[in-house]
Order: C-alpha cells, then structure tokens, then sequence
C-alpha cells in the first residue's frame, strides 16, 4: 500500500524528520510559507491597494461640494430673474454670459462627478479580484523575528510561491513582493506553527 507524500511539512514536521531543533530549521534557509486568506496587491499597485484612491476620493468630495455652490448659485440667479428672490448684498446679479458660464461649469462638474464616481466604484469592484486564499512565503525579515522571539507582528507583505508545488494559475507573478490586507480571520502574530514548508524544497535539500 503506497503513502502518499504530503506536499508541505511543518516546521515541527521537519524538524522530527530531520532529528533537528525548530531553531534549526528555521535558520536553513529554505522557504517557508504561511496561510493567508484576504487581499494580495503587487507591491507596485498602488491604485487597488489601501488609500490609492486617496486623491480620487477628496476630488470627488471636493467637485461635489462645489457642485452644490454653482447649483444653488443658479437657482437664486433665476428667482432673481423672476422677481421671485432678492439677493444679498454679498451676491451679483449675472449677466447672460456670465450666468451660461455659470451653466457651463456646472455640466462640467456633473461629468466629472459621474467619471470618478465610475472609476472609484470600478477600482472596489476589482479589488475583491485579489482574493487569495493559500500559501504565501514569508519575508526573511519575518522569519528572523519568529526564531529571535518565537514570533512576529503578522506582516504586511511577503512574496508569492515560485515553487509550482505550492501554487498555480496565480494572478501575480511568481517570487514577486506583494502586500496583504483584510486577512480573514485577522491575526496579530505569526509564529513557528503557522509556517509550512514545500516537500519539493525538502526534497532538493535531502
């Protein structure tokens, strides 16, 4: 009767196949990957990543409020016209030129208004694209921290498998850095025990 060989190993796993400490394995330099089910942005996407429609969004805010100034300023130049409404004294009667300007750039705003609109609600919409849920490689800066103090913050980036035994069809590049949000459920720590390695690696160091 065949065993099937398991395609990632613990580092506890390891470390009792291999007759070694966890500290051990942890300092050989292999890859060592960790779960993680959220988002994952190219570290060079800075559009679909947090706060990359930062100055999108205060344009919108910023059109929009100014769309309610040239509204309103429309709507007392046309009562004023009527015979409806008396301005104040901070207020100018407009002339036809002046008041078609005024038209002008309120259909200006309103165009605008809609493309960011469409382009913000485009950007949340391609962003649940970069779902992930499986094995990422943790950073070496990630890996010293857990072997110095038996654990580290949960980090905010890391790189993608290169190894085809841990991931395939991936939407991102092999090895590429990449950053994490909205892991699900959220944790805090990352520590020995939530690190796995790649059979294949274990393999090539055998």
């Amino acid at each position: 009767m065949s065993i099937i060989e398991p395609i990632t190993l613990t580092v506890a796993e390891l470390a009792a196949r291999w007759q070694q400490s966890e500290a051990a394995i942890l300092a050989s330099g292999l890859p060592m990957y960790f779960y993680f089910d959220g988002l994952v942005f190219e570290f060079g996407d800075k559009w679909h990543r947090h706060h990359g429609e930062l100055q999108e969004a205060r344009n919108l805010e910023a059109q929009q409020a100014r769309q309610s100034t040239v509204d309103l300023d429309i709507q007392r130049q046309n009562l004023h016209r009527r015979g409806l409404l008396k301005l104040t004294q901070w207020e100018a009667p407009l002339d036809d030129d002046a008041l078609a300007a005024l038209y002008a750039e309120q259909e200006h705003l309103i165009q605008d208004i809609k493309r960011l609109q469409t382009l913000l609600k485009a950007r949340n919409e391609e962003r649940q694209r970069f779902v992930r849920n499986g094995l990422l490689r943790a950073a070496p800066r990630t890996l010293r921290e857990i072997a110095a103090h038996g654990h580290s913050s949960f980090p905010n980036f890391a790189f993608m498998p290169a190894s085809t035994s841990i991931g395939a069809d991936e939407k991102i590049s092999a090895g590429a850095v990449v950053a994490l949000e909205d892991g699900f459920p959220a944790k805090t720590r990352l520590s020995a025990a939530d690190l796995v390695l790649s059979m294949h690696d274990v393999r090539g160091k055998e």
